[in-house]
């Protein structure tokens, strides 16, 4: 089930979202090393919903999807990473479909994106697989492979 459908025909507003973001495997000295997830701290952060609307640009319109936005400031923590490290999260927005995307989409910092895949047993938690799009982020060692999220999402 995608409780997404769920709560954009619903309008639930505020939503809590957990999310973990895993990073690709960097290369040590002796092989391929996993890195520290990036955590949203229990129990999560709200999102409020914003209704679909339309924009005019010049003499078009355009019909902008709902979405839910984090509520601000983004808290996380990482495990394991020291103190003063740059926070992960700082932007999260689910959108719902539209003639822009045609399915649910999560996009996080504006540098990753994708669909969220439910669980099959009917728990409103997914995961998602999406590339960074930004290589200068990347350190040398990193791995090209996509970075892991998973999520849960509840009212």
């Amino acid at each position: 089930m995608n409780w997404l459908a769920e709560y954009f025909a619903q309008r639930t507003s505020p939503l809590t979202l957990s999310l973990w973001a895993h990073p690709p495997l960097v290369l040590g000295p002796d092989g391929p090393v996993a890195q520290p997830a990036y955590v949203l701290p229990y129990p999560g952060v709200q999102l409020a919903l914003t209704p679909a609307h339309l924009v005019e640009a010049g003499n078009r319109r355009y019909e902008l999807p709902a979405h839910y936005d984090a509520v601000q400031p983004l808290t996380m923590s990482a495990a394991g990473l020291p103190e003063g490290e740059p926070q992960f999260f700082r932007e999260v927005t689910i959108y719902a479909p539209s003639r822009f995307n045609p399915d649910f989409l999560v996009t996080i910092n504006g540098v990753f994106s994708f669909v969220p895949v439910f669980s099959s047993d009917g728990s409103p938690g997914f995961f998602g697989l999406s590339m960074d799009i930004a290589e200068e982020s990347q350190p040398p060692s990193q791995m090209r492979l996509p970075w892991t999220f998973h999520g849960y999402i509840s009212i």
